[in-house]
């Protein structure tokens, strides 16, 4: 934008805006046969703490041919900047606005960013739905997490990839380059046939909410895309150092991919399998080079569940021996209490202790039964080693709603805390079960609200005053929206447009989070929440067109075999 650099002196974090990081690219967008602006639908330090968007900013910008470029969600300082100029959004490298791009992209990992989506779009002037947009718009295409149950932006995006990008993003660029000229319709027509790409435009929606084909060429399933060679898949060494503080602020190595664990509310660890690993040798390899590429004094193991890795205590021996005289710290995003050895804690703390995190989500009875089968004696004997051998605290998850909790479950989560917080500081996170879809209990309903407000003020009432203990709940009200989005349809794209033109932005953050926006938004579409929540027999169908775990009747028969074993109450 014209004055660039004089707009700088008036915004809060200009430093986001300028690109220039060490290990950026500076690609030659005038000259590229295929331009892609890659975002992501939040602010830079949130952005760039999100690996997806690392490896494929990497990929791309090493085809020849095709330039990458980034952008993200503006502060709303610079956002009203934007507006009052009448500058189009663009991008950070060369400034270009977003509209001058053959593909505009995006990784949605949560869903209470979709109205960040409709925001980056109007702020670059691209129509917001894909039935207006005309021959000279980009192509919006988007992937990440929410492909997995993409109804609500159906109408919003021209392409989904489903599943993992890295290999069907370099296939879909390789054929755009031979069809780039072509009328849009036959562009999507003929990029719908690379298997895990989703072209919502050629499908329709059944009397039973299913979702299906109206031309030939789009299959009535889509498969989730895999990447098979993981111990060679591409990892961005290269690893782009920002100029900011960010969220995350290190560096993040993927160890593993897809989760051996099977529990049954996690839609990651159904949606992600296989299970791939990376060789240790490779692991070490990889984080040499990035040490040495960036300088970076933390690097995370990053897996749904890095303990579980069979070469873990290879992996961490080796990299603090390697690290010992530099302060590099080697962390775990979280771990599974039975697959987690002290002496491996122990190993790391030798560098830099920087926490311990698990997850035991439930009472112990309950969660031998959802895939988790830990007891409380393992993790209060871990709890004592952890205190004998210096560290101060433990990080707990929980999740509250989950199909079956009892009063006995919620005696079961006191009776650990108050045991654990004898020997150690304990850190605890309650989140609300969300019946998420491709798992065994996407049939189920969100939790009610008079029930989990009670189970909320009975922890509060009975740890106010033990100091050891410190309670967060996540809130209840964004869940509702979290589940909404999740499970929803192509009539709440209506509902998103309706929150964002009513001022809902950056949604993701509890700040700028208002319930009042959605149930208004819902009022005004005529839509009902519990055709969301609730239990509605078709509910799934609004997903069956995206093959992303198992059979639908192999998630039912494990329900149903959940049911039975814990006798809690009776399969509908």
């Amino acid at each position: 934008m014209d004055g660039f650099e004089q707009v700088l002196y008036h915004i809060k974090k200009p430093i986001t805006y300028l690109n220039n990081e060490i290990n950026s690219y500076h690609p030659d967008t005038d000259n590229a046969s295929v331009k892609i602006a890659l975002g992501y639908p939040d602010v830079y330090e949130v952005g760039m703490s999100n690996l997806g968007i690392r490896i494929l900013y990497y990929i791309l910008n090493n085809i020849d041919g095709v330039a990458c470029e980034r952008f993200f969600a503006p502060g709303a300082d610079f956002e009203e900047i934007l507006k009052k100029s009448g500058t189009l959004l663009f991008t950070l490298e060369s400034k270009k606005p977003l509209k001058d791009f053959d593909f505009v992209g995006f990784s949605i990992s949560s869903e209470l960013n979709y109205t960040n989506v409709l925001n980056l779009l109007a702020l670059a002037r691209i129509p917001i739905f894909s039935s207006d947009r005309r021959e000279s718009d980009p192509l919006v295409i988007a992937g990440g997490n929410c492909s997995f149950h993409p109804e609500v932006l159906a109408n919003v995006v021209d392409i989904w990839i489903i599943g993992e990008a890295e290999e069907v993003i370099v296939e879909l660029v390789e054929y755009y380059k031979g069809i780039k000229g072509l009328k849009r319709s036959e562009v999507l027509k003929c990029l719908a046939g690379i298997r895990g790409v989703y072209v919502p435009s050629f499908y329709q929606i059944f009397a039973d909410e299913s979702v299906q084909p109206i031309i030939s060429c789009a299959p009535g399933q889509i498969e989730r895309r895999t990447v098979k060679d993981f111990e060679n898949a591409t990892f961005p060494t290269k690893w782009i150092v920002p100029l900011c503080e960010i969220i995350h602020d290190r560096v993040s190595v993927e160890i593993m991919r897809g989760c051996p664990q099977s529990c049954l509310f996690c839609q990651g660890g159904f949606c992600w399998k296989p299970v791939r690993k990376r060789s240790a040798d490779k692991i070490v390899e990889l984080c040499l080079d990035v040490y040495r590429n960036t300088g970076y004094e933390e690097i995370s193991l990053l897996s749904f569940s890095a303990a579980d890795h069979p070469e873990i205590e290879k992996i961490v021996v080796e990299l603090t021996k390697r690290f010992k005289d530099t302060n590099v710290a080697i962390s775990f995003p979280s771990l599974r209490i039975d697959s987690f050895s002290f002496h491996l804690a122990s190993r790391i703390g030798q560098v830099r202790k920087t926490g311990l995190t698990f997850a035991p989500e439930t009472g112990e009875t309950l969660r031998k039964y959802i895939g988790k089968p830990i007891s409380d004696d393992k993790l209060l004997n871990l709890a004592e080693l952890a205190k004998k051998s210096g560290w101060r605290q433990l990080k707990l998850y929980f999740i509250l709603g989950l199909p079956g909790e009892t009063d006995q479950t919620i005696f079961e989560i006191e009776n650990l805390l108050k045991k654990i917080s004898k020997i150690i500081s304990v850190k605890c996170s309650f989140n609300v079960f969300i019946p998420k879809p491709h798992t065994p209990f996407q049939w189920e309903k969100f939790p009610d609200f008079e029930k989990y407000s009670q189970t909320k003020q009975k922890l509060m009432k009975d740890f106010s005053k033990n100091r050891y203990v410190s309670l967060r709940f996540h809130s209840y009200e964004m869940s509702v929206i979290e589940c909404l989005l999740s499970r929803g349809d192509r009539n709440l794209a209506k509902v998103v447009e309706s929150v964002w033109k009513s001022g809902g932005k950056m949604e993701n953050w509890s700040e700028f989070f208002s319930y009042r926006r959605w149930q208004e938004a819902m009022e005004t579409n005529s839509l009902n929440f519990e055709n969301y929540l609730g239990d509605k027999p078709t509910i799934c169908n609004r997903w069956k067109h995206i093959k992303a775990s198992l059979p639908f009747e192999k998630l039912l028969g494990i329900r149903q075999s959940y049911y039975k074993n814990t006798g809690l109450y009776s399969c509908g």
